[in-house]
């Protein structure tokens, strides 16, 4: 009996693993913070050193007129739009992976920062957002 070999392994395991990364999303986030995307969604690091928190997001190809970076409470919301770079009225395509289009991702800064200083810049293609650390979490109230 022949053989037959199914090419959709590759298909199987994109669907896992954009499952697996909705699900961390879901799961990591607070209730009422749910990651949006209206198209496609730019990878995104977060880390921190001594100092500062760090956001690191893919942006190759954004429209810096479009991109948009928004700071509510303790929630950074991003958003823009990657266009096609060529505009090729008759295309014919062999093979599509780079998505285009509007997003929005909503990412929650995990540790406590200065809001008056924030840096944003892009290098790369790469949008890198640095916060402040805010020295300590802790306030005295004063009661009357």
């Amino acid at each position: 009996m022949p053989v037959i070999k199914i090419g959709i392994s590759k298909e199987i395991d994109k669907l896992r693993r954009e499952f697996n990364h909705i699900m961390d999303e879901l799961f990591r986030l607070p209730l009422g913070a749910v990651t949006c995307s209206t198209g496609w969604i730019p990878a995104i690091d977060v880390y921190a050193d001594a100092s500062s928190v760090y956001v690191v997001a893919d942006m190759a190809g954004v429209d810096l007129e479009s991109l948009e970076l928004v700071l509510e409470g303790q929630f950074l919301r991003m958003s823009g739009i990657r266009r096609p770079p060529l505009t090729i009225k008759e295309k014919r395509f062999f093979q599509m992976e780079v998505e285009y289009g509007p997003f929005e991702r909503v990412i929650r800064i995990p540790l406590p920062i200065e809001q008056d200083e924030i840096n944003a810049r892009i290098e790369n293609g790469l949008l890198i957002v640095r916060f402040l650390k805010r020295n300590s979490d802790r306030m005295q109230i004063e009661v009357k």
